[in-house]
């Protein structure tokens, strides 16, 4: 049985480039969602780190805050409800589903006097320095 072969064209072998391009987009945008919603900034002013979290639209009471050592861990769950019963999606860029976020801080935290504030769809948790490495200011005899 004689062997058959396969010859590429150059149309073939710019059409398997764009798939393989497309797959890496889709791999680079699933690794850009995975654990980096909420999105954070981080603010140190001395005595505390701050913790700003977009996250619009969800109920307070669907979010949950803890830590341990150095990492703060944000939960919650995101959902969405068409407001037209049997109206369907045009477009949906937004995901929705539990989600959990660890922000790891430079230094250590005093996980007993954390506190949380939500409004506007902007979540800051405030997470102060515990006395001793806090910074302090040495007079000079």
């Amino acid at each position: 049985m004689p062997r058959a072969r396969w010859w590429w064209s150059e149309s073939d072998s710019r059409l398997l480039d764009r798939l393989r391009a497309q797959q890496q987009i889709a791999r680079e945008h699933d690794q850009r969602l995975a654990g980096v919603y909420p999105a954070v900034n981080i603010y140190d002013d001395g005595e505390a780190f701050m913790i700003r979290a977009e996250v619009p639209g969800i109920d307070k009471t669907k979010l949950d805050i803890s830590c341990k050592r150095n990492e703060v861990t944000i939960q919650g769950e995101r959902s969405f409800r068409l407001s037209e019963e049997g109206a369907a999606f045009h477009r949906r860029e937004r995901d929705q589903g539990i989600f959990h976020r660890i922000v790891t801080l430079p230094d250590e935290i005093d996980g007993a006097k954390i506190t949380a504030s939500y409004r506007n769809g902007v979540l800051e948790v405030v997470c102060p320095r515990p006395e001793a490495s806090k910074p302090r200011k040495i007079e000079i005899s």
